[in-house]
């Protein structure tokens, strides 16, 4: 059995990663960037952290609480005036714990071309009406990029695990 298979609970319907795609858009405005006119690193994680969020609540139907972001890696800066598409998808869920990929491109105004200008993996935590954390729907693997994600986000959680 694959072993992020063994981790689902198996009393809830397991859903897609497309059911939770979430999409945002984001005009960088003056007040989100520094000196020189690029977005602040602070103002982008922000807006990674709603982004994952929104997927995390789509995935398990309630509010869920960012436990961890990690992989941020800035890869092109982001003018004052562009447009930024942020993306989520679920990677990964285990038993209350969703990993969260989430792409950040700059759209060229002209052309509406995309280019990458930063990535990050973020791990959410389903909160029940206790305030404790509580079981997550297990996550449907469609195709092999989909078991790929999830492949390898249960290699980073066990690495986690064995480092504390």
């Amino acid at each position: 059995m694959h072993p992020a298979i063994i981790l689902y609970p198996r009393n809830m319907k397991a859903k897609p990663p497309s059911e939770s795609f979430t999409e945002m858009t984001e005009l960088v405005l003056p007040q989100h960037t520094n000196a020189v006119g690029t977005a602040f690193g602070g103002a982008i994680m922000s807006w990674i952290d709603i982004c994952a969020s929104i997927a995390a609540k789509r995935h398990c139907g309630r509010v869920s609480v960012t436990a961890r972001i990690e992989a941020i890696e800035f890869k092109a800066p982001i003018k004052v005036g562009d447009v930024v598409r942020l993306t989520a998808r679920l990677n990964a869920a285990f038993n209350t714990s969703m990993e969260i990929g989430i792409r950040v491109e700059r759209e060229h105004a002209e052309t509406g071309e995309r280019a990458l200008c930063a990535d990050a993996r973020a791990t959410f935590v389903k909160i029940g009406d206790d305030g404790k954390p509580c079981s997550v729907p297990p996550l449907l693997l469609e195709t092999e990029e989909d078991l790929r994600r999830a492949e390898e986000a249960e290699v980073r959680r066990r690495r986690r695990r064995q480092e504390r």
